[in-house]
């Protein structure tokens, strides 16, 4: 395997804008009214979002279903009954579990603890069920992702729109008949509709990658593999889509900003600010954008790639003319996404073929 010290420390970012979709992540009941989750801003506008977590949970799942990622799962026991040994200290034995060679293990095999990283603290022997003692005086079996996405927050603020439902076909159906109910089920759904604005991040040195405690990263799966899994995660979000309570909403971007970095920095995730007009198109501004431009190191700004789908915004020209100003050339979202899977492979030294 090719020596980690050798390879540049590098990240990709990029930040998006999703079309406009109804309500993506819910939070607690209260009452009978199922309350989206929000916050307040120091003007007092709520704004709706959905978390990180919820975005990684469709970002694997659709990873899964469309590249086959292999997802943790019972097997895992297989990985740790094999990498358990015995111990000897002082007269009694104890079963360590060698934790390098566990995560390796799972680095080499499953696309989720490599890219979303993962963390064991209870260990137990598949056999005994007993807790097993960790080596090298690890306290835990711990990956902090490479991956990292933000919260997508909305664009625009939450107005109190509610849901009113019931159950009433399914209740005359059957399920006064199944469950011997005397009522049906009424329950208000707070349902925003707006755009939201989110910021993924790969810290592409460290996929296919172990850190241990002690001693230098090594170097798992070889850069082609590596490519491979960061090109496929790129596929999955440009048509990422969020499954919630019977529906699919699309979080494809019709707008993102990004490239690949020495700087390990998400540099456009606060500089993503606009406005929609009455006609239902986003006037962006641009000036945040240009002042965050500034930020990346001169010389790699070249490497700044911006895609939109102009129909949604209602100053697309003058986006392209200021971009294009800053040395930026506005693409397609499609393109967009086939320059930054360039870049990857670009940066694994693998050809296209990585993608």
């Amino acid at each position: 395997m090719m020596d980690r010290k050798k390879r540049e420390l590098k990240g990709l970012t990029l930040t998006i804008i999703t079309p406009k979709v109804s309500g993506i992540n819910y939070g607690e009941t209260i009452g009978n009214t199922v309350m989206h989750k929000k916050v307040t801003t120091g003007s007092g506008v709520q704004l709706t979002y959905a978390s990180d977590k919820a975005l990684k949970y469709e970002i694997r799942h659709q990873g899964w279903e469309r590249f086959g990622w292999r997802l943790l799962d019972e097997k895992l026991q297989e990985f740790i009954k094999g990498n358990l040994k015995e111990e000897k200290k002082g007269r009694n034995k104890k079963t360590v579990l060698d934790v390098d060679n566990f995560a390796k293990q799972l680095i080499e095999n499953y696309e989720e603890f490599d890219l979303f990283g993962g963390l064991f603290t209870n260990v137990k022997n598949p056999e005994s069920g007993k807790k097993v003692e960790l080596s090298n005086d690890y306290d835990s079996v711990k990956r902090t992702a490479p991956v990292n996405v933000n919260y997508a927050f909305s664009i625009e603020p939450y107005k109190g729109d509610l849901d009113f439902m019931n159950n009433i076909d399914a209740y005359n159906r059957y399920i006064k008949y199944l469950e011997e109910k005397e009522d049906q089920v009424i329950v208000n759904t707070e349902t925003p509709y707006a755009h939201y604005r989110y910021t993924g991040s790969v810290d592409l040195d460290r996929i296919g990658v172990w850190e241990p405690i002690e001693g230098e990263p090594e170097e798992i799966v070889g850069a082609e593999v590596a490519a491979k899994r960061v090109n496929e995660l790129l596929e999955v979000v440009k048509n990422l889509s969020r499954r919630i309570k019977g529906r699919r909403e699309s979080l494809a971007p019709i707008f993102v900003i990004g490239g690949v970095f020495s700087v390990k920095n998400p540099f456009f995730a606060d500089a993503i600010n606009a406005v929609e007009l009455e006609n239902g198109k986003l006037l962006l501004e641009v000036e945040p954008i240009l002042e965050a431009i500034e930020l990346i190191p001169e010389g790699e700004r070249k490497n700044i790639v911006c895609g939109i789908q102009k129909s949604h915004f209602a100053n697309a020209d003058m986006i392209e003319e200021k971009l294009k100003e800053a040395g930026i050339e506005i693409r397609s979202v499609g393109a967009a996404f086939e320059v930054l899977k360039k870049q990857v492979n670009d940066y694994y030294g693998v050809g296209d073929g990585g993608s």
